[in-house]
């Protein structure tokens, strides 16, 4: 299930010491906080859940999203996924957190046991010098899957090929998050560099570039409409390539014999850009840019996709035009 508030939808929720202009909410003059909170939201039954925010701050300004959930009548405390001040001045969720009701890690909140989730609230923060937001989601693994519509068979040529291994950057080994975001944000003719999106996606909380709401963060802050989403089946996927979408996908692979033609197993998580789909042979294919390439003419990559499908997260960065 996806929920998204944007734009003047914004004005729906509780605005403290906050006005609407030009489709961000932002602070009124001579206030330096504010928040805002949504009322509860209603969900279809959950066990996991991803928030996701676009803002436009300095290093003046920060913006921090709080998000609490309902399980089986009981709501959890507030948690902070971090404080979020563009050019890497960002805090993210420093430690793993264990609840009574949920575990909690940078990326992603899981009902514990046998319970779920049913309801959400979330809260922004507003601190500092004219900090703005665009748009509030969350998506969480229930409700139903999506048809698949159009014709996905085709491959998006024009996504440049980066290389995370041959970068040079001091992270190289690290960085396949915001490599593949720079591929997709450069797809949409954004004029950024892997350096550029690296720092600004880098979480000081831990020390790491592949915290998925803050990559869309960054991609938010620089102009574009950007969220996490979590899909029940490939079908979403197959829908953004036939609208000519490529997306960022993460993939965790335990044993590099679980993907033919990786370039080694990813154990603790990788992230590559979907690019397409193709079928060879009578057998269907994944077409990627994977950054974990030693050149960047090695990136495009096609993997089976029965394969691929069994080491997906079922999570993707959903980038497009504002």
């Amino acid at each position: 299930m996806d929920w998204i508030c944007e734009n003047s939808a914004l004005t729906e929720n509780v605005l403290h010491n906050l006005q609407i202009k030009n489709d961000y909410v932002e602070l009124k003059e001579n206030y330096e906080e504010g928040y805002l909170e949504t009322p509860v939201i209603e969900t279809e039954k959950f066990k996991e859940i991803t928030p996701s925010w676009n803002s436009k701050t300095n290093i003046d300004s920060s913006v921090e999203l709080l998000i609490k959930i309902r399980v089986e009548n009981s709501w959890t405390p507030y948690i902070s996924y971090g404080i979020w001040s563009t050019d890497g001045n960002n805090i993210g969720i420093k430690e793993r957190e264990n609840y009574d009701l949920m575990r909690v890690t940078s990326d992603r909140i899981f009902v514990k046991d046998e319970k779920f989730g049913d309801a959400v609230q979330i809260k922004v923060l507003f601190k500092g010098n004219s900090p703005k937001l665009k748009l509030i989601a969350f998506s969480t693994d229930g409700g139903g899957d999506e048809a698949v519509e159009g014709n996905y068979l085709r491959i998006l040529e024009n996504i440049p090929l980066i290389s995370q291994l041959a970068s040079g950057h001091k992270d190289a080994r690290v960085i396949c998050s915001p490599t593949s975001l720079t591929m997709a944000l450069k797809f949409h003719g954004m004029n950024v560099g892997l350096n550029q999106v690296a720092r600004g996606t880098l979480d000081s909380g831990n020390n790491a570039y592949g915290n998925w709401p803050q990559n869309v963060a960054l991609a938010g802050e620089l102009g574009m409409r950007a969220y996490t989403k979590r899909c029940k089946s490939i079908n979403p996927v197959k829908n953004f390539i036939a609208k000519g979408i490529p997306v960022v996908a993460s993939v965790c692979v335990q044993d590099k014999e679980q993907l033919a033609g990786a370039i080694s197993a990813f154990p603790h998580g990788h992230l590559m850009v979907v690019a397409g789909f193709e079928i060879k042979d009578g057998a269907e294919y994944i077409v990627v840019n994977d950054p974990a390439a030693n050149s960047d003419a090695e990136v495009r990559k096609s993997y089976l996709l029965d394969e691929w499908v069994k080491v997906w997260r079922h999570y993707i960065y959903a980038v497009t035009m504002d």
